[in-house]
């Protein structure tokens, strides 16, 4: 697998504590846009338009793509994490999950926050990566 491929799943899993913050952010962008100020000074409005914004809205929000890649990414690793085992749970809630990681792989083992030998550990965190990269199509058989 492409070390750039690994690196974009990396920086996914860093920003998985972070995604709903993401949704709602961008939620709130869309129900609440920024009025762009009428330069129409003197201009007249139409007597009888009736304002659809809330119906606007909610296409919006179920059409945006941010908010859908944002889900699916979410959906991915949720996925992800429930197929997965203890020890790799561990390392990758250490290594990625964690605002201010604690603890390397090989200070988990030594810690034994997780009881597998280091090549296993590595072994166990390349497959985890390789899982999500498929499941989110970034996956390159090069």
């Amino acid at each position: 697998m492409k070390r750039s491929t690994i690196r974009k799943v990396e920086d996914i899993l860093r920003d998985y504590p972070k995604i709903d913050k993401y949704i709602e952010e961008r939620e709130q962008e869309l129900r609440y846009p920024t009025a762009t100020r009428d330069e129409n000074v003197g201009g007249g409005k139409a007597q009888y338009k009736y304002p659809e914004t809330t119906l606007n809205t909610i296409i919006t929000i179920d059409d945006d793509r941010r908010i859908n890649a944002l889900k699916h990414q979410r959906e991915v690793i949720d996925d992800c994490l429930d197929g997965a085992e203890h020890d790799t749970e561990v390392i990758i809630n250490e290594l990625y999950f964690k605002k201010h990681q604690q603890y390397t792989i090989d200070g988990l083992i030594s810690s034994h926050c997780i009881n597998v030998s280091r090549a296993t550990a590595f072994r166990l965190k390349s497959r985890f990566i390789l899982k999500c990269a498929k499941k989110l199509g970034l996956y390159d058989l090069s």
